[in-house]
């Protein structure tokens, strides 16, 4: 199997996955039952936002002329989530140890996806 597809198809998943749980069940998610409406609007709003993603990035497996697209697309959401992320941890304090990991792990991840991209 080609690492671009191996990519898509994981990251596709993985993406579909955590974004259903956020767009479902996003007090459980986080751990944190006491958000307010705008938050849980806020945080579903994104997750929609991630489920239209990840089924792109899995539609894009059937489709090759879209696998481009569907790769630049993962480079950008992961690298906002660590701007994001890392900025927080900055300006709002230390998050917990699963979040610090999801930083590292997503910065891991961005020149993976790139290399999947350069490889045809």
């Amino acid at each position: 199997m080609k690492l671009r597809t191996s990519v898509i198809g994981i990251l596709g998943v993985i993406g579909l996955l955590t974004a259903l749980g956020g767009l479902f069940a996003p007090t459980s998610i986080l751990s944190d039952d006491k958000l307010g409406a705008t938050t849980l609007s806020n945080l579903r709003a994104y997750s929609g936002a991630g489920v239209v993603m990840a089924l792109f990035a899995l539609y894009s497996l059937s489709r090759k002329q879209f696998q481009d697209t569907a790769l630049i697309m993962l480079i950008i959401s992961l690298g906002g989530w660590n701007i994001g992320q890392t900025i927080s941890y900055f300006a709002d304090g230390k998050p917990d140890t699963f979040t610090i990991g999801s930083i590292v792990v997503q910065a891991l991840l961005i020149p993976i996806v790139w290399k999947a991209l350069k490889s045809k």
